[in-house]
């Protein structure tokens, strides 16, 4: 966060001075204004992991229908975004499909690459090891995932199958637990939140809809809850709640922005990208300015105020 102090004019202070004292003389008061850029906007890394298996033709289909609306919530929340997807079949070793196979903003047609990198076909073998398949899509032990994980992205992993995962070839004995600590170590190396979301038949029954039915995903729904990410159902393919959750990782903006100086109460004005805003606090023992939101990605920040006097 870049930060601009300056001393911008000195004048009267109003402070009262006493009569009895001919030589006292009212200070001048001292006026500041910082200038906070709030930093770019969050990165996250989107990596989808779609089931190959021959029930899941229609499903698909309306996932690849989808792709344009998830794409427009996703480029709504002021992410700084990228996208890949593979198959929850191992013989593909998680890697990336699509060319290109990391799908950014600036892509010519995001949407449609999405689409495309979706369809993964259905002539996979069972079982199906979403778990294990993401877990070596992450690893990147082909190499040919490059550019995928960038240093301070957030992850969020998002499952899409019509059956429960049946992983345990890579992650061992508890796929669920070792992918779990798959994500907090990724958390903790990045700085930023990890987390799995899956669009998949729900628990505990599964689902029945406009794309067929599905048995209940309960290892993806666990991995879900520990790791706070959101679910959907596969047999309507509603992008909605999966594209917010996506977006709420932009709750790590900065609010409260530190003051340098201790101000005057009553005399802080704030700015953000040249525009007056009074949609802040102040806490004068920080001291610091707290926004009620974000001001968003690369917005300038200017705060005025009064200085106080040292002792006052």
């Amino acid at each position: 966060m870049k930060r601009v102090f300056l001393a911008l004019l000195t004048g009267c202070s109003g402070i009262d001075v006493g009569f009895d004292d001919p030589d006292a003389v009212a200070p001048d008061a001292v006026w500041v204004e910082e200038t906070l850029d709030s930093g770019p906007a969050p990165a996250v890394d989107v990596l989808f992991v779609v089931d190959g298996t021959g029930s899941m033709a229609e499903e698909q289909a309306s996932l690849a229908a989808a792709s344009a609306s998830f794409v427009a919530i996703l480029s709504e929340q002021a992410l700084a975004w990228q996208l890949g997807a593979t198959s929850s079949d191992l013989s593909d070793e998680g890697v990336l499909r699509g060319d290109p196979w990391v799908i950014t903003a600036e892509a010519a047609s995001p949407a449609d690459a999405l689409a495309a990198a979706l369809l993964v076909g259905t002539d996979h073998v069972p079982p199906s090891s979403g778990l294990d398949c993401a877990t070596l899509a992450l690893r990147d032990a082909t190499g040919q995932n490059r550019g995928f994980r960038r240093e301070g992205a957030a992850l969020h992993v998002i499952f899409v199958s019509d059956d429960d995962d049946q992983s345990g070839e890579v992650l061992g004995a508890d796929p669920v637990g070792a992918f779990v600590t798959l994500l907090a170590n990724a958390a903790a190396l990045s700085g930023q939140p990890a987390r799995a979301s899956a669009v998949v038949g729900m628990a505990p029954h599964g689902c029945d809809g406009s794309t067929g039915s599905a048995r209940a995903g309960t290892r993806y729904l666990d991995v879900v809850e520990r790791t706070g990410g959101t679910w959907a159902s596969v047999c309507d393919v509603d992008f909605t709640l999966v594209a917010e959750a996506i977006g709420a990782l932009a709750a790590d903006w900065p609010v409260v922005y530190a003051l340098q100086a201790q101000p005057v109460e009553g005399t802080v004005s704030v700015t953000v990208n040249g525009e007056r805003t009074t949609i802040f606090t102040v806490d004068l023992d920080a001291p610091a300015v707290v926004f009620a939101a974000p001001p968003g990605p690369d917005a300038e920040v200017k705060v005025r105020y009064q200085l106080a006097e040292e002792g006052a």
